[in-house]
């Protein structure tokens, strides 16, 4: 009984964060279906269509996007190192910290868990920047020079 009512829990606050209906699912198990009413109850309106896009280089194509997932990968590294929760609530404490820092950000919770999903999985990492110190998101399996997107300088 417990664990149902901590996945219904959990379907609530990442609903609440507008999450994707797939993500929701992947987490809690809980059929789509029921996702797709909650969130209609929840927000009354249905949950945008479309599919999730499946890496972070796809949702950092231009400067103002690059920089919002750059400063979510380093909130949530943060939270990552200084909490023991579980990885989905890793997301929503590290997604709640950056929107508290950026409310206006073109960031949504959907975007910020692949962010933290190809962070866990090494597709990406974040560097610092040996000319500003700034943090900079780069490719991990793959030797390509990257820019900064503070100072632009090579990496």
């Amino acid at each position: 009984m417990f664990k149902n009512s901590a996945r219904q829990a959990l379907a609530l606050e990442l609903l609440k964060r507008h999450a994707r209906i797939s993500i929701v699912h992947r987490e809690t198990a809980i059929p789509k279906q029921v996702l797709r009413e909650a969130y209609r109850e929840l927000h009354g309106r249905s949950p945008s269509p479309g599919a999730l896009k499946y890496s972070t280089q796809g949702l950092a194509r231009n400067l103002r996007k690059r920089k919002a997932v750059t400063l979510f990968a380093v909130c949530f590294q943060t939270v990552e190192y200084q909490s023991r929760a579980g990885h989905i609530q890793k997301v929503i404490i590290a997604f709640d910290i950056y929107k508290m820092f950026c409310p206006d950000s073109p960031l949504d919770f959907s975007e910020a868990w692949v962010v933290a999903r190809d962070l866990m999985a090494k597709q990406i990492e974040v560097v610092r920047c040996p000319h500003c110190g700034s943090a900079v998101l780069i490719k991990a399996r793959e030797d390509v020079s990257e820019r900064c997107c503070v100072c632009k300088a090579t990496l």
